[in-house]
């Protein structure tokens, strides 16, 4: 019931624009003849009346040429043919794959569905559906495809490669993809109306440069924009708000279908592959360009993403299968942990992963498993894999030449050397990764007494308990970040839920008030824990000699303002940014305004100067900088800071000082990693486990 009530309120979304795109139109017809008829008539009457003749006819001349110019310039607002292209995307046959099109075939008798009109491959880790393009196909039957990514077929087994494409053809009993279709026309047509049709923009500003007359009337036609811009932005989010509800009960209503065909543990697994398989594809394509840039080309990028699948698996202890894919339970995929605060996203088109897994779970389905990979079910896969990793490189790099074909396995010991220099000891169990080292109290260290001696040991005080508290720790800090928000209204919405309650927005206050006294306990109990870590290698250290202990104290301190430092720098940087706007020409800002916005930027660039200069005279620092950005620096500091001191800057020097700023920023945050790592593993020196050696 809960379904068709969205697809009713859909139709009448869709149906209220094109009625009101209609109207639109027929009204600036109906203003084009009226002016045309009022128009022809004052020039008819104007004949044989002398000077006054003359002027009726004049003006009967600009009325009537006023609504044939209003009609054009509605004409060139509404219409521009724009055509939209797809980087890749291949189209196979039953001849290039007959295995997998007998398995397509197959499905769709088990899910009852029409076949695909066409079916294409892309390289990414996706799945879905779409309407042949056209007029005709928004108001008839139009024929529907199915799109296979490559990234998806590289993470999954038979079985769950089967319940994402039932998934899909789920979708195509739906009669209400036909909305889709229309929802997607729609976006396509409002976009086009706000961002990319400058054939009315073109036509006012000729207009405008045509006399006094011309000017005035343009000005009007400004106005008419500016109303119909502000209607199809209402239209657009009344549409979206309607379309994003419905599109989560399609997706349930596909999953059902799925499930009911193929198990609940093969969709919980097949979710949980492709997003991890996903995030694995990401990554690769960030490094595939980088790469590129250097004219170092992998042959097979899915070979590579495999490899790099199992590498991730083995870095989080995930045990792999026969055919070598990842198996993650609930403790490997649980590890992440998410915000309690939670909130339907109008704009969200998909359940969460948690929502659909339940309902994966509550179906209880069984199913067969079925281990084998999916790309037993494509003919000569390698050369496929080859073919759409050469397009991924014509789309992502298109000016980059192979100048070193490097191997998958090359790809992986490379990620894995970068991994293992940046890694922090084991024996700390992840307690100091992705947060700065705390602070201590100024003067020298207490050593442990006798009693906190017999208390506390490597593995006590770095447990892997201890990480995920200070996980939950972060993670409630950011939901009181949240409930602010909600508070103050600059997330507006009616209700929420928090650890899996609803709520009313009224109410986060008080939520908030418990979640604050949790976050103090925590607080204080991070801030004591962490004092104790280093106390218990400062004591170890002192067993040694005062001189150890002295000089692990000061190297920790060091450490510290290394952080400051960093930190600091990020500040200049967003400081700076904020900044930029001002200078820009189009920006109509009172002087005194551009001119504080100066005194700041000359203040933060002051600073800049002074932390490079610290930063160029650390060899520690300054020598894993690239000699381009070396080269930056020193022209920052010699001579486009004295130029930002004497003269008002262009928004080109502040985007240049920016990026500057961002590359030793992220440079530096590196090198602070490599500091922290050698300080913890002379820590490792300063413990039990150095007795026992």
């Amino acid at each position: 019931m809960y379904f068709r009530q969205e697809v009713l309120r859909m139709t009448g979304g869709i149906l209220l624009f094109y009625v009101t795109y209609i109207i639109i139109l027929l009204c600036s017809l109906l203003v084009m003849t009226a002016c045309v008829w009022t128009g022809s008539l004052i020039m008819l009457h104007a004949s044989g009346q002398g000077i006054i003749g003359i002027l009726m006819w004049i003006a009967g001349a600009g009325i009537l040429l006023s609504g044939i110019v209003q009609a054009l310039f509605i004409a060139l607002f509404l219409f521009n043919r724009h055509k939209t292209t797809v980087p890749y995307r291949t189209v196979i046959t039953a001849k290039d794959q007959p295995v997998l099109f007998d398995f397509i075939h197959k499905l769709v008798q088990q899910t009852n569905t029409p076949a695909p009109r066409k079916v294409f491959l892309v390289p990414d880790v996706n799945a879905v559906v779409f309407h042949s393009p056209g007029g005709l196909g928004l108001f008839s039957d139009a024929d529907k495809n199915l799109v296979i990514g490559l990234g998806m077929v590289n993470s999954l087994n038979i079985s769950e490669f089967k319940m994402v494409l039932a998934h899909e053809f789920g979708h195509f009993t739906q009669r209400s993809m036909k909305l889709v279709l229309h929802v997607y026309t729609i976006n396509k047509i409002i976009y086009n109306i706000l961002y990319e049709n400058r054939g009315w923009r073109d036509a006012i500003i000729w207009l405008s440069n045509k006399g006094m007359a011309a000017a005035l009337i343009s000005r009007g036609f400004l106005l008419i924009a500016a109303s119909l811009h502000f209607l199809f932005r209402q239209m657009h989010d009344l549409i979206n708000r309607q379309y994003m509800r419905l599109s989560r009960e399609m997706e349930f209503n596909a999953d059902d279908v799925a499930v009911a065909i193929c198990g609940s543990d093969t969709a919980v697994s097949a979710m949980r592959r492709a997003e991890m398989s996903n995030t694995c594809f990401q990554q690769l394509l960030q490094k595939v360009i980088t790469l590129a840039h250097q004219h170092r080309f992998i042959r097979n990028i899915y070979e590579a993403h495999s490899m790099l699948i199992k590498y991730q698996a083995r870095q989080h202890s995930t045990p792999l299968d026969h055919q070598q894919l990842p198996q993650y339970n609930d403790d490997q995929f649980g590890t992440t942990v998410k915000s309690q605060v939670q909130f339907r996203d109008q704009w969200a088109s998909h359940p969460t992963q948690e929502e659909r897994e339940q309902r994966y779970l509550a179906a209880n389905v069984p199913g067969l498993k079925i281990p084998q990979s999916a790309w037993t079910l494509f003919h000569d896969a390698e050369t496929l894999q080859e073919e759409m990793s050469q397009q991924i490189y014509q789309v992502l790099t298109p000016e980059a030449k192979p100048g070193e074909w490097i191997s998958a396995d090359e790809f992986i010991r490379e990620i894995a050397d970068v991994h293992e220099q940046y890694a922090f000891p084991k024996e700390f169990n992840n307690y100091y990764d992705d947060r700065p080292f705390p602070e201590i109290p100024p003067g020298r260290l207490e050593p442990f007494t006798e009693e906190e001696q017999a208390l506390h040991t490597l593995g006590t005080l770095y447990a892997k308990e201890h990480r995920q508290r200070i996980r939950h720790y972060f993670r409630d800090v950011q939901d009181a970040a949240t409930l602010r928000a909600i508070i103050s209204r600059e997330i507006q919405v009616a209700h929420f839920t928090y650890q899996q309650q609803q709520y009313r927005s009224q109410e986060a206050a008080g939520i908030l008030e418990e979640l604050e006294e949790h976050i103090r306990r925590d607080q204080e109990w991070l801030r004591t824990h962490d004092l104790l870590a280093i106390r218990y290698h400062y004591t170890f250290a002192l067993k040694q000699a005062l001189e150890a202990a002295t000089s692990l104290q000061e190297q920790y301190r060091h450490i510290l303002t290394h952080q400051s430092r960093a930190s600091r720098l990020d500040e200049i940087g967003g400081t700076i940014t904020a900044s930029i706007p001002a200078f820009y020409n189009n920006t109509h800002l009172p002087p005194s305004e551009v001119e504080q916005h100066l005194s700041v930027v000359r203040q933060e660039a002051a600073h800049l100067q002074q932390l490079l200069n610290e930063l160029s005279n650390q060899q520690q620092i300054s020598d894993s900088w690239e000699p381009e950005l070396q080269e930056k620096v020193a022209h920052f500091v010699e001579q486009q800071h004295a130029d930002l001191q004497q003269h008002t800057p262009a928004p080109e020097l502040l985007e240049t000082i920016y990026e500057v700023c961002a590359a030793v920023s992220d440079h530096y945050n590196n090198s602070i990693i490599l500091i922290k790592r050698d300080f913890l593993y002379r820590c490792l020196d300063y413990s039990e486990l150095s007795v026992a050696h």
